[in-house]
């Protein structure tokens, strides 16, 4: 199986680079823990509170700069809207192919936002596993539940279940609407049974199905955390892998609060 660490290392966005977990020194820092609890220099509840500090200080870098990069993303979409009624009205059929572009650079760059969730999220996640793992805890349960619940939480927003599949829907729907039959601008809601064939839509649905499919296993808060003993084998390791914490659940739905902004 291929380390994490060097998957996140080559994959990551060099521009976007400062904003990813630090999954490296997390790492770290769990063997030095473990080392220091067996030396006695630490003691359990010690580490916990250091481990969870450390946590929610990634976890804040993460969320900051994606309410950033969606703040961008529904400023430039405002524009695109206000342009497009303007064309709407003019039917410039060259003009529409020019904003038409546009709104698929802004789905190219929602790609690379659900690229750098979906990123970041297994990070946490295997982070989480790696020192449930070395310490017997179930501390997945424990940190999930309390910062999802605490009412100054960067997890209790995340909760809200706006639906991803909006921002697809909002560029699905202007782009069809630009699109010329004969000069005419159609909609998807008045034409349900149009299907927008179109590059960039399939990449962002493909990415959201990415996502989507890893919270395929999950239990609300973590409910089962996977504590693993030392001496188990590669391949039950990678089974439990593909078996997602809520967290990737969470940071996945932290591009879905932006769609108030869109829709």
């Amino acid at each position: 199986m291929v380390n994490f660490g060097k998957v996140l290392a080559s994959d990551q966005l060099e521009e976007w680079k400062e904003y990813y977990i630090n999954y490296k020194m997390m790492k770290k820092k769990v063997k030095q823990y473990v080392q220091q609890t067996q030396d006695g220099g630490r003691n359990h509840e010690q580490v916990l509170k250091e481990f969870s500090r450390m946590l929610d200080e990634q976890i804040e870098k993460v969320v900051l700069f994606l309410l950033t990069q969606q703040g961008h993303l529904a400023s430039r979409l405002e524009k695109l809207g206000q342009q497009r009624a303007i064309l709407t009205e003019h039917s410039d059929i060259s003009q529409v192919s020019q904003v038409r572009e546009a709104y698929r650079q802004v789905g190219l760059d929602l790609v690379k936002l659900l690229r750098f969730v979906d990123m970041n999220a297994t990070g946490i996640r295997k982070i989480l596993k790696k020192f449930d793992k070395r310490f017997g805890y179930r501390f997945t349960d424990y940190y999930v539940s309390t910062r999802a619940n605490h009412p100054y939480s960067q997890l209790q927003p995340i909760f809200k279940q706006v639906g991803i599949v909006a921002v697809a829907g909002a560029l699905t729907r202007n782009l069809a609407s630009l699109q010329d039959h004969q000069g005419s601008f159609i909609s998807i809601y008045d034409h349900p049974s149009i299907t927008l064939k179109d590059p960039v839509i399939e990449q962002i649905n493909n990415s959201v199905q990415k996502l989507t499919h890893s919270t395929t296993f999950l239990t609300f808060l973590g409910q089962h955390a996977m504590i693993i003993p030392e001496d188990v084998q590669t391949s039950s390791e990678d089974l439990v892998d593909d078996q997602s914490y809520h967290f990737m659940s969470l940071m996945l739905n932290l591009v879905n609060t932006f769609l108030y902004m869109v829709n």
